[in-house]
């Protein structure tokens, strides 16, 4: 990408003075204009400003003009400049009428005379392209469209610059349509009432960093010209040029974690998606290499990380991550990092909607079957035990009109009642955080943890493990339980009491539980869950595993390009709702 600045951003200014301003700016390309610095016919001029300019290693980007669509007679000589200029694309205007008062004649008159002077310019090898202007064809990505198609000439391009009566998110939508086209942006920051702001003001390099996103989104890697300044400040000027080096450029990101975590859940096919958008430094920063890493940590913007993400405090954040504004964690639970982040302003995504897919999955499977007894019934040890299962086939209600409790409706806990509210079942919902009515509108009731463990035929858990919920389920709960009744774990082994839990399985030995948790985890070497016949253990296989945990990398992904699209975003975690939170 080509940086730099129109010549008519200064129109007072010698030839010179524009060079050596776009010089000690840092840029590197200039648009000179037909207004003022290389009129119209003058080619000695031409040849001038093309030898200063080689001199002082600045290109020649292209030539502006407002030939809007007349005789080629007005034409021709812009031909002979832009030659003369030694640029390639000579920018000119669509027209003088916009897309909603056009004539059908003035359209086909204004699509003819284009068609002549691209033809004129393609025998120099030179592009054209239109600017994208109020009251001109280009008001609109629909008059562009029009017009671009009706031309038909493959060099006739487009610049884009935003509208400001428009939105933000039409801009991005005009630049999505018109990115097969775009091949330079006119940059500058205005509000509706056409007031002009630093681009640092009023959001204007996160609008442009994300104008910029699209258009590398959608293929097209055009220049960046600035335009117009605030006050027409040299001063300013030299500040918008630093902008502009940063709405230019990725935002640098990171990965963090357990490496083999992050190759395992981070494939390629995600990282080319991150690349798109951000500066991946591809190493995984961990604790052994955290020290040697302070130049790309003092870059960073960005992490993304999965399980084994380093617990960062706040005087780490000042010294080693002085930039970083988002943390994208494709994994469950944020808890053992997130506060110091979020006390920092540290915006935090976490996967855990996604993780929650496969544990929703397995769950509402688990509670079909153990409503049917599966669970009871399987692997009889010979025909006698087989024929006493199938006797007892009755004490197992399946799944009409059965109460199942869920304990928590947090993105497991709604997933499984999503999965489960068609079905003819009566579900009881114990969350302290949601009322009456917003458990109705999930498809189910709320009811409190004695209820649920007095009535319910399967209870799967899936409570946040906060302080107040430590050991929150136990004996007084456990011994409510049918004698048949089946307890499920996939959420936090520490809010069992699992002596208590044990105490209530010796006693009912048809009560079951299924763990696909404990804590700790594993259960101690001659914990009773190994042994006991009516407990069912699992190693935690509940959440994202094998090909499911690309799911959480992808999720995140689409989060971090939102974020730098300025667009909706589903998965943020708030620092008010942390602590009710998995």
């Amino acid at each position: 990408m080509n940086l730099g600045c129109t010549s008519v951003t200064f129109r007072d200014k010698s030839i010179d003075e524009v060079i050596d301003l776009v010089k000690e700016a840092g840029l590197n390309t200039i648009e000179w204009g037909s207004e003022v610095h290389v009129p119209i016919g003058n080619v000695d001029k031409a040849i001038e400003v093309k030898g200063k300019c080689d001199n002082a290693g600045i290109k020649i980007c292209s030539y502006g003009s407002y030939y809007k669509g007349g005789s080629l007679e007005e034409f021709e000589p812009l031909i002979e400049n832009a030659c003369a200029l030694g640029t390639k694309v000579i920018r000119i205007w669509a027209g003088r009428e916009s897309p909603e008062i056009i004539s059908e004649e003035n359209f086909r008159l204004l699509v003819d005379h284009l068609q002549k002077a691209c033809d004129l310019a393609s025998k120099k090898d030179l592009t054209l392209a239109l600017e994208y202007h109020r009251r001109s064809m280009t008001q609109s990505k629909e008059g562009s469209l029009r017009l671009l198609k009706a031309v038909k000439r493959d060099n006739l391009k487009l610049y884009w610059q935003p509208n400001p009566e428009v939105s933000f998110q039409e801009h991005l939508l005009e630049i999505k349509s018109l990115a097969p086209y775009i091949i330079t942006f006119h940059v500058f920051n205005w509000d509706k009432d056409n007031e002009r702001f630093l681009l640092e003001e009023n959001q204007g390099i996160d609008k442009w960093r994300a104008y910029t996103a699209q258009a590398h989104k959608f293929n097209a890697y055009p220049n960046a010209l600035i335009e117009f300044v605030k006050d027409d400040s040299v001063e300013n000027f030299m500040k918008d040029a630093l902008s502009l080096k940063i709405l230019s450029s990725k935002p640098q990101a990171i990965l963090m974690g357990h490496p083999e975590d992050v190759k395992r859940v981070y494939v390629d096919s995600v990282i080319e998606q991150i690349k798109l958008f951000y500066e991946l430094y591809e190493k995984v920063i961990t604790l052994d290499n955290w020290d040697e890493s302070f130049e790309i940590l003092a870059k960073t913007e960005v992490i993304f990380s999965t399980w084994g993400m380093i617990k960062i405090d706040e005087e780490a954040l000042s010294i080693r991550l002085p930039n970083l504004k988002a943390v994208f964690y494709a994994a469950g639970s944020v808890h053992s990092f997130a506060k110091p982040l979020l006390d920092q302003g540290i915006r935090i995504f976490s996967a855990v909607s996604a993780n929650a897919i496969p544990v929703a999955e397995m769950v509402s499977s688990q509670i079909i079957l153990a409503n049917k007894g599966f669970f009871h019934c399987v692997s009889p040890q010979d025909a006698h035990s087989f024929k006493l299962l199938k006797s007892n086939l009755t004490d197992y209600p399946g799944n009409k009109g059965v109460k199942v409790g869920i304990l928590g409706a947090g993105a497991v806990g709604r997933m499984v009642i999503e999965k489960l509210r068609d079905l003819d079942l009566e579900l009881l919902v114990v969350d302290p955080t949601l009322s009456e009515n917003a458990i109705r509108e999930l498809g189910a009731t709320k009811a409190d943890l004695e209820t649920v463990f007095s009535s319910c035929q399967t209870i799967s858990n899936h409570m946040p493990d906060l302080p107040i919920t430590k050991g929150s389920l136990n004996y007084e709960l456990f011994s409510l339980m049918k004698h048949n009744a089946i307890f499920i774990n996939t959420g936090r082994g520490a809010t069992v009491n699992e002596a208590d839990l044990i105490k209530a399985l010796i006693e009912q030995p048809l009560r079951m539980a299924i763990l696909d948790v404990t804590f700790p985890e594993p259960p101690s070497e001659n914990s009773p869950l190994y042994s006991l016949p009516n407990v069912i253990l699992t190693p935690h296989i509940a959440g994202s595993s094998g090909n499911e945990v690309i799911r959480l990398a992808e999720i995140m992904a689409k989060e971090a390009e939102n974020v730098l699209l300025l667009s909706e975003t589903h998965t943020e975690v708030e620092l008010k709702n942390l602590n009710i939170r998995a």
